[in-house]
């Protein structure tokens, strides 16, 4: 009996040892984007991902501009059965920091108008310097127990954050409000594109290790500002990074962002497929890590590590008006006539 216990221990560690890494792992894997190009795209169908994530204005719902913008991302996802995770933050630019109540009330209009949402974020990236919650993290708190009021069945992400300097702390004073939170986000681009694993042990320990993490928001940078150089085949190592990371820090679920790439010379780029549609090395990381199909990759181009924009076309400037025909005895004038095709 024991040399039989002893040989089935053996066989069973060969066949865990064996099996994919999808199939160990315990995570939800989704897509971020905000463009319903993504949705339309086969090869994102191909990959059978059930999760995406967007972010959208916080009063979306009574803001007919951005409504119509953002409706069809909301609409078609949930006609392709995609469960989606909406995190809010302020209007593009604003650093206006809303009143409690007009939180609620645009949180009330959005369930009434997306009843079928029912993931949440309370604030995207809300530590960030971009964002008027970064120095009012008790304004943050607030702003999800009036949304935990609104919904108790939904899943809501209490805080998220990135992992910069001072996001534990930040953490720490939100809890100091926060009534419930269950759910923690984070944005791990620094852990993931420096080949580290630091920050989702310093979230555990600053959340005192309750609750579940969520990647909310995660990816292999292609390119960023002056601090990462264009570089697909960096992005995709990061991206390996990330399924890593998550299975090894047992996190419940990971946001990638983006799917389709920005146009060179933009400050950011983490697309999983370039501006023009081409696939990148990080796409095959994905197809391999869910056991899919790998697309084709055609050949990296050779591009600066950081490109500029490309030149705007030049308008051409209108001719100048022929001269004026002198009159008979060269007194006077007048003008030419237009040839017939500009007549």
């Amino acid at each position: 009996m024991p040399v039989r216990a002893a040989l089935l221990a053996v066989l069973v560690a060969g066949a865990l040892a064996a099996t994919p890494a999808a199939a160990q792992a315990r995570f939800v894997l989704g897509i971020g984007d905000q463009s319903t190009a993504m949705l339309a795209d086969e090869r994102f169908t191909a990959l059978g991902v059930t999760d995406t994530r967007i972010v959208v204005p916080y009063d979306v719902a009574v803001d007919p501009v951005q409504l119509a913008r953002y409706a069809p991302f909301l609409g078609t996802a949930n006609a392709l059965d995609l469960r989606v995770l909406v995190a809010f933050n302020g209007p593009a630019g604003s650093k206006r920091l809303p009143s409690v109540r007009a939180y609620t009330e645009a949180m009330r209009a959005f369930r009434a108008r997306f009843p079928a949402v029912r993931d949440l974020g309370t604030w995207n990236e809300a530590n960030h310097a971009s964002q008027p919650t970064a120095r009012h993290p008790g304004r943050a708190a607030q702003y999800f127990n009036a949304l935990r009021g609104l919904c108790r069945s939904c899943r809501i992400v209490a805080a998220d954050v990135l992992d910069q300097a001072g996001f534990a702390t930040w953490i720490r004073t939100f809890r100091r409000t926060a009534r419930g939170a269950r759910i923690w986000g984070l944005h791990n681009y620094v852990d993931v594109n420096r080949d580290r694993d630091v920050s989702i042990p310093r979230l555990r320990r600053a959340t005192g290790g309750r609750g579940s993490v969520w990647l909310t928001e995660t990816g292999g940078v292609v390119r960023f500002a002056r601090s990462f150089g264009y570089d697909e085949r960096r992005a995709a190592r990061s991206t390996r990074h990330v399924l890593t990371i998550a299975t090894r820090r047992k996190v419940a679920r990971v946001y990638l962002y983006q799917w389709t790439g920005a146009p060179l010379g933009s400050r950011w780029d983490s697309g999983l497929v370039a501006a023009n549609g081409r696939a990148r090395p990080a796409l095959n990381v994905i197809e391999r890590y869910l056991r899919k199909p790998l697309t084709p990759l055609p050949p990296i181009p050779r591009v600066p590590r950081f490109p500029r924009a490309p030149a705007p076309v030049p308008v051409p400037v209108p001719a100048a008006p022929p001269a004026p025909v002198p009159g008979p005895g060269g007194t006077g004038g007048v003008e030419a006539p237009p040839p017939a095709a500009q007549r």
